[in-house]
C-alpha cells in the first residue's frame, strides 16, 4: 500500500530510526549509568581525607549502578521466568532509583541546587529508560517463547518432573515408601542396542561356506567345463 500523504524521505528515516533505536537505548542506559557514578564519585572524592577513600568513592559508586543494572535485567537470563517477575525488576528499579537521589541531595546540595536537579534529572531519566527497555525486552521474549512449540515440550516434562519430585520427597519424609518413576526407554539410535542387535542379526558363517555345504546356490548360471561337459 502506498501513502502517497507521507513523505518518502521521512518514512525512511522512521524505519532507520527503528533499527538503531535497540542499540541507540542499550547504549544511552549504560551511558547514564557510567555518567551517575562518575559523578557521584568525583564529589565523593572531593570530600574524602584520604586516597583510599577517594578511590572506594569510584568504586562503590560504579559498583551501585553495576549492580542497579544486574538486579533490574536480571530475569532476562532465562526467558521462561519473566512472565510473572516484572514487579521485582520495578521494585529494584524504584528502590534504587530513591536512594541515587537521596544519595545525590546529600552530596550535591552544598554545590547549589543547580547541580543536584541536573544530577537528579539525570537518574531519573535513566529510570524511564530502564523501565522501557524491560519492558519491551519482556515482550520480545514472550514473544519467541510463544511461537517456539519445542520449548513448549520441555516446560511441560521440567513442570512434571518437578511435581513428581516435590511428591516424592512429601512421601519419603512422612514415612511413606515413594512410588519411583519408571526409567525412560532407551532410545533407538542407541549405540549399544545397535552393536547389540548388529552381533545377534550377524551370520555365523560367510557365503562361501554356506555356498560348499549346501551345494549350488540357486539361480546360479552354469559354465562349462575343459572337456565339454557342463559344471553344475
Amino acid at each position: 500500500m502506498n501513502h502517497s500523504l507521507v513523505n518518502k524521505d521521512f518514512e525512511r528515516s522512521i524505519t532507520k530510526l527503528r533499527r538503531i533505536l535497540p542499540s541507540l537505548s542499550f547504549g544511552l542506559l549504560i551511558g547514564i549509568y557510567f555518567v551517575s557514578a562518575l559523578i557521584m564519585g568525583i564529589f565523593h572524592a572531593q570530600s574524602a581525607p584520604e586516597l583510599g577513600l577517594k578511590v572506594a568513592g569510584f568504586l562503590i559508586t560504579f559498583a551501585i549502578q553495576a549492580g542497579r543494572g544486574t538486579l533490574v535485567f536480571f530475569f532476562q537470563l532465562n526467558p521462561v521466568r519473566i512472565q510473572t517477575h516484572y514487579w521485582v525488576g520495578l521494585i529494584a528499579a524504584t528502590a534504587l532509583l530513591l536512594l541515587s537521589l537521596w544519595e545525590g541531595y546529600l552530596v550535591m546540595w552544598q554545590y547549589g541546587l543547580s547541580w543536584t536537579v541536573a544530577v537528579s534529572s539525570l537518574m531519573l531519566i535513566g529510570w524511564i529508560i530502564e523501565l522501557m527497555i524491560l519492558r519491551e525486552t519482556m515482550f520480545a521474549s514472550q514473544m519467541e517463547l510463544y511461537q517456539n512449540q519445542e520449548q513448549w515440550v520441555e516446560l511441560h516434562k521440567y513442570f512434571i518432573a518437578r511435581n513428581e519430585f516435590k511428591k516424592f520427597m512429601r512421601d519419603l519424609k512422612s514415612g511413606k515408601t515413594p512410588v519411583l518413576p519408571a526409567a525412560p526407554e532407551p532410545e533407538q539410535n542407541d549405540p549399544e542396542l545397535t552393536s547389540e542387535s548388529e552381533s545377534k542379526n550377524a551370520p555365523g558363517k560367510d557365503h562361501k561356506t554356506e555356498e560348499n555345504e549346501e551345494g549350488d546356490v540357486p539361480g546360479k548360471l552354469e559354465r562349462p567345463s575343459l572337456n565339454g561337459h557342463q559344471k553344475h
